[in-house]
């Protein structure tokens, strides 16, 4: 062999002896060769660098069938050898444990071509020194993403070795009881541009963004054996990451992967896993109240196809920079992050859109936004850049946001400006400009996905795992004049799943309500959960991508026509029908409104 795979993982094979009662069951193991198998099984290209028995027993020719598996060659009896027990609670215990040469493997041992990967993973090996010394030995002769793991023992011995070796890491894995071990109790820290994920058992796991986290929930699963648990999360979610998920929808697909694993003792469930599994597994725990309405997407598509002004929009015009300024790649970045929250509540219920005077034009919340930035572009572009954003004084936040009447009219202003100082602080410690990622992004084959994981770690955009600020903006660069990037096919194009896009959804019938309760909260305009908003968007999310697919149409293309709704079907007045182009097909649904939901995603 002697291609580099997507993916490579570098540490050790096992043999696992797991004992629960009067069984015994002997299977491969190894935190490496479970990571390994588990981003495989997840849709991953993986390459395995590690010692290999030769000859190669039967217990690992079907790994080695699956992944990529180089390395030097040892005896069976070099490999470490595990004897675990199980009590009748299912808690482990090591009985026996020999290490092998594990702790001689030698980052000079790697083949050159194996650097090629777009994501290196060390699992713990011996100890956190040797992986930095990988590290150490990588970082000049690869572009990889570079992510490591520890275990207990060298988190309780060496918590400031393994603090050393997460910050030369860009993505990070370990448990809550090693992060007890390694923070003692402080939440940790995790520089700009790294991510880090602590699993938390039967509580799920947190995903760092920087500073920022979410929690991402298990996949329901019946316990067996939680040996490869954690190994496995981090294999699928590398494997999402590699295929360009966002970091939380990557976590969760680990989150599938393990739930897989844990079922069946040792590797057993792994190794008879494949992708549809997987997908299965989450769509076992998909929310069963909402769901696509196939025929209407399939009766709306025919509408849209048979139509040749659907059109993406090219955002130039009035609120726009002008056609060819230098300054419109900044000025995009810093905008677009301010795309959400145009509307009030009152009492628990959604109350009115956003409006503002704005050179004696009354305009909606998005327009407004624009309007605001392209003020600035004329009178304080330097406040653009990402110096500019990180050093905005209150004072200044409330200037730009200024409307005729001299109020800032935006129902969450202290937001916008936590997200603005933020964006500018991690760009400028990050070392990025938008100008300079912009042009980062033409020298890959992919750039919409190379920008898109750029954007994950930026605030304003990496909140949200569905991407609609990021999406955004790239379909803006895409689609001005300038053609700032290059959206190819659409291959990592997707919906920009805003408040007017679920209502179009909701009230067209592409999407459909089964849960009276639910479709209670909608038609009452009601706050709802998070649980509640999410089962609605992630539907609707998916009824415009397989529109998109059905009617031949762009995502940007469509994206503009259901953002028309807004005039056409807004939230505060009767649609006009008479003059919508779906409206043969439309199911008429109007009672039904958007997710009332407080969020900077939309």
């Amino acid at each position: 062999m002697s291609r580099a795979a997507q993916i490579l993982i570098i540490g050790g094979a096992s043999v696992d002896r797991l004992r629960a009662g009067d069984e015994t069951v002997t299977t491969p193991g190894g935190g490496a060769l479970y990571t390994a198998v588990a981003a495989r099984k997840a849709g991953g290209d993986v390459g395995f660098f590690g010692y290999r028995p030769d000859p190669l027993p039967d217990l690992f020719a079907r790994v080695a069938s699956k992944v990529q598996w180089v390395g030097p060659a040892c005896a069976l009896d070099e490999i470490p050898h595990f004897d675990i027990v199980y009590d009748e609670a299912g808690n482990a215990r090591m009985a026996h444990a020999a290490w092998g040469i594990e702790d001689s493997l030698a980052p000079e041992m790697l083949p050159d071509y194996l650097l090629g990967a777009e994501y290196i993973h060390l699992a713990a090996i011996a100890d956190a020194s040797l992986q930095v010394r990988f590290i150490d030995y990588l970082r000049p002769k690869t572009r990889a993403r570079i992510s490591a793991g520890t275990f207990g023992y060298m988190a309780l011995r060496s918590p400031d070795a393994v603090r050393a070796l997460m910050d030369a890491c860009d993505l990070f894995f370990l448990n809550a009881h090693e992060a007890e071990l390694v923070y003692g109790g402080s939440p940790p820290i995790v520089r700009p541009g790294q991510l880090l994920v602590v699993t938390r058992g039967a509580d799920g796991a947190d995903v760092w963004q920087g500073d920022h986290v979410s929690r991402v929930p298990v996949c329901p699963a019946r316990p067996v054996d939680l040996t490869g648990a954690g190994d496995s999360l981090c294999g699928g979610m590398l494997a999402g990451l590699a295929a360009g998920m966002h970091p939380v929808a990557a976590a969760r697909q680990g989150a599938a992967v393990a739930a897989v694993t844990i079922e069946a003792p040792g590797m057993t469930n792994l190794l008879e896993a494949n992708r549809q599994t997987i997908d299965a597994r989450w769509q076992n725990v998909a929310d069963r109240r909402v769901r696509v309405d196939l025929e209407q997407v399939a009766r709306i598509a025919e509408l849209l196809r048979q139509r040749d002004d659907v059109k993406p929009f090219d955002f130039t015009g009035k609120y726009f920079p002008d056609v060819g300024d230098p300054r419109a790649v900044a000025w995009m970045f810093a905008a677009i992050k301010h795309q959400f929250g145009f509307w009030q509540p009152y009492n628990g219920v959604w109350h009115t859109s956003t409006l503002a005077d704005w050179e004696g034009a009354r305009l909606k919340g998005s327009d407004y936004c624009f309007a605001a930035f392209r003020r600035a572009l004329d009178r304080q572009p330097e406040a653009l850049t990402p110096q500019g954003q990180m050093n905005l004084r209150w004072s200044d936040t409330v200037a730009l946001f200024r409307d005729d009447a001299g109020q800032s009219p935006l129902p969450v202003l202290a937001t916008h400006h936590a997200l603005a100082t933020a964006y500018g602080r991690d760009m400028w410690q990050l070392g990025w400009t938008p100008d300079g990622l912009l042009a980062e992004a033409r020298q890959y084959a992919r750039p919409v996905r190379w920008l898109l994981q750029r954007l994950d770690h930026l605030p304003g955009y990496r909140e949200d795992p569905l991407r609609k600020k990021a999406m955004l903006l790239v379909i803006a660069l895409g689609q001005r004049p300038e053609q700032f990037l290059d959206l190819g096919d659409d291959e990592d194009v997707a919906p920009i799943m805003d408040y007017h896009l679920m209502r179009s959804c909701l009230r067209t019938g592409l999407v459909r309500v089964d849960d009276d309760a639910l479709r209670g909260l909608l038609t009452a305009r009601k706050l709802m959960t998070p649980k509640d908003e999410a089962a609605v968007r992630a539907v609707c999310y998916d009824a415009i991508v397989l529109l998109s697919k059905l009617s031949g149409c762009s995502i940007a293309a469509i994206d503009w026509f259901f953002f028309g709704a807004r005039r056409r079907c807004p939230e505060l007045a009767a649609p006009d029908c008479a003059h919508c182009a779906i409206d043969p097909g439309c199911a008429h649904d109007i009672a039904l409104f958007q997710p009332v939901f407080r969020t900077t995603f939309y």
